[in-house]
């Protein structure tokens, strides 16, 4: 039999959610979708959520004195915590999200016993990655796609941990605030130069995880650098533009030295390295190699590569 097969578009929303797996607290973005799908680290509907919510795989909270991990931002000791919502409760707020985004209930979807059996089969856990964008034109319902970072944010007196999402077009919004933010990326240096968004903690700080709760997190175990997280943000603009970006601008360099190994073509590959973000550095080579090939070349060229 000859096969084929579409791709649909299902719009939807990010809620804040936490993932607990192996002991361990992950902040995440809970992808909601109008069809009643829920993404969080796979794809499930809404009986299947119901069970990973009840199972604690999926929490609206951390115990305190445990770490919670944000990806690509950091790692901090949640000292205390007002949580809003317990496992019931969370599940219902999931179950509103879709209400809002689909009043009328329309062509829910449930995943069959036999796509069950066939996922199983092939080992097959679904977590498709969603696309931010937002309408810049209601006629022909034009789009305007985005990325986005996570940051700790003042506003109004409070600390927020924010989703900031630069849009092809230089647009810059932020989320999880009580009322939504926009700026321009040329207004995004001031921004990090006064610290509106920052990274690290050396003391105890009370951050507003919009409909998660309060939560005082302890110093940073572990955190990204701000400058380097403005870094990716810019660089991100690069990509949604199609234009080079510092990751590849780097592996480039790299070819290059090792084509033509010498103090030239390592100095522009120290160059181009220091562009990417620190944080990122890591996603230069694969799984395995990391960047370590890189820091060999520009730290210890006294060393052989294996091969």
């Amino acid at each position: 039999m000859r096969a084929i097969r579409r791709t649909k578009t299902v719009e939807g929303t990010s809620i804040p959610g936490i993932i607990h797996n192996g002991g361990s607290y992950f902040y995440i973005n809970v992808d909601v979708y109008e069809d009643g799908m829920v993404n969080c680290w796979e794809l499930t509907d809404l009986k299947g959520l119901s069970g990973k919510i009840n199972s604690g795989w999926l929490t609206p909270a951390v115990p305190s004195g445990k770490q919670l991990s944000i990806h690509g931002l950091g790692a901090y000791t949640v000292e205390s915590a007002k949580w809003t919502y317990n496992a019931a409760s969370y599940y219902q707020h999931i179950q509103e999200t879709v209400s809002l985004l689909n009043p009328d209930h329309t062509n829910i979807y449930e995943i069959s016993d036999r796509e069950q059996e066939q996922s199983e089969a092939r080992r097959i856990a679904l977590s498709p990655s969603s696309t931010e964008f937002y309408v810049n034109s209601e006629m022909f319902y034009q789009t305007t796609e985005g990325k986005s970072v996570h940051l700790f944010m003042k506003n109004s007196g409070a600390v927020y941990l924010v989703d900031v999402v630069i849009y092809k077009d230089g647009k810059v919004a932020v989320y999880n605030l009580p009322a939504e933010a926009e700026y321009t990326l040329e207004e995004l240096d001031a921004l990090f130069a006064d610290k509106t968004f920052f990274t690290t903690m050396d003391t105890p700080v009370k951050v507003q995880i919009l409909h998660l709760g309060e939560v005082t997190l302890g110093e940073s175990l572990y955190s990204a650098d701000a400058e380097e997280k403005l870094k990716e943000l810019h660089n991100l603009h690069k990509q949604l533009n199609g234009e080079q970006t510092a990751h590849e601008a780097c592996r480039a360099a790299y070819y290059a030295y090792l084509e033509n190994p010498g103090d030239y073509y390592r100095e522009q590959l120290r160059i181009k390295y220091e562009l990417v973000p620190e944080h990122e550095r890591m996603y230069l080579g694969d799984m395995d190699t990391k960047d370590w090939d890189y820091q060999r070349i520009l730290y210890h060229p006294e060393q052989t590569r294996e091969v």
